[in-house]
């Protein structure tokens, strides 16, 4: 691997690196990229639909054009017309959520290097599950928003078929489920979760060919029965939210509503050296860090290691998601 050579122009660009990233989401949060949208508009314009000041809204506006999100024709403003599916609220393949998730937590990320001396959270009043709460549904939608570029042709890798039941555990809008069950007709889905995160699950099944089939239990996976037997279960990106033994004990669940024969997934963002090399999963295990009590990031073999410990075996590193993307796959099977 050939060394990097730093220059003080890339050292500075990374420490400034969180302006474009705030500036993106100040242009999602005050709507000025959702109304551009609709079609190219001079700043002005913008400023008094959406009640903003005029001069700021300038150079929010003029600041993401060396960014590439905007483009600049005359007075007038435009998207470049990439990012119009990511910013238009009512696509399929919007990440405005995302972006908004994002921003809900910038004010934690600051307080990173305290949670490094502390080893502990910020402080925070708890986050409700209500419907009501905003900081709640951008999440459970960001979710969707990440899950939606991940789920199409998934369900050939992970070699479902008719005739098999599948649990989508902790699984919100239930994208991967419902994807499933669109690809896999004859499979019989259910998406276990929270009861915050039916509306989200309810919009998403219209979208999808076989919605109506898919089923959502109401449930807190730490305290209530999974049901089964299942032949699968997937467990998506739920794992790094927990510790050691939140984990262990999510794992022995699973593997005892699997059936004999039935097969457990978990997607993550995985460290270590089997691991995608890509910098995310590290920086996401600071976000658990700054997050939660106990949540990291967890390597391919404590994964596999919590798989045994529950019964199964042929723990099996299924590589990347996506080529060049940042989560990964491994998979167990009950004997």
């Amino acid at each position: 691997m050939a060394k990097r050579e730093w220059k003080a122009e890339d050292f500075m660009r990374l420490a400034s690196g969180y302006w474009p990233t705030v500036a993106l989401q100040a242009g999602v949060q005050t709507g000025l990229l959702g109304e551009l949208v609709k079609g190219p508009a001079p700043a002005a314009d913008l400023a008094s639909r959406l009640g903003l000041d005029p001069d700021a809204a300038q150079r929010l506006a003029q600041a993401l054009v060396p960014l590439g999100v905007l483009q600049k024709d005359g007075e007038a403003f435009a998207l470049h017309p990439d990012l119009v599916p990511f910013l238009d609220p009512d696509s399929p393949k919007s990440m405005v959520n995302y972006v908004l998730h994002l921003a809900d937590m910038v004010t934690s990320w600051a307080q990173l290097a305290q949670c490094v001396q502390t080893g502990r959270p910020v402080e925070r009043e708890e986050l409700s599950d209500s419907k009501e709460s905003p900081g709640r549904a951008h999440f459970y939608l960001a979710m969707r928003d990440i899950a939606r570029l991940q789920a199409p042709g998934m369900a050939a890798r992970l070699g479902l078929r008719a005739g098999q039941s599948l649990l989508d555990l902790g699984g919100g809008p239930g994208v991967y489920a419902h994807t499933f069950a669109d690809e896999t007709p004859g499979l019989a889905a259910a998406v276990f979760d929270l009861p915050g995160a039916e509306e989200a699950f309810r919009q998403e099944a219209a979208l999808h060919a076989r919605g109506g089939e898919v089923g959502f239990i109401q449930g807190d996976y730490r305290k209530d029965p999974l049901g089964g037997p299942y032949e699968v279960i997937w467990i998506s990106q739920v794992l790094h939210g927990d510790g050691y033994e939140g984990c262990q004990k999510l794992i022995a669940k699973a593997a005892e509503a699997l059936a004999p024969g039935g097969a457990l997934w978990v997607q993550e963002f995985y460290v270590g050296p089997e691991a995608p090399k890509h910098p995310w999963p590290a920086l996401f295990s600071l976000n658990m860090l700054i997050n939660t009590p106990e949540g990291r990031s967890y390597t391919i073999d404590e994964v596999c290691g919590f798989m045994t410990q529950a019964g199964l075996s042929a723990c099996v590193y299924e590589g990347a998601t996506k080529q060049g993307g940042p989560a990964a796959l491994v998979k167990g099977v009950k004997p």
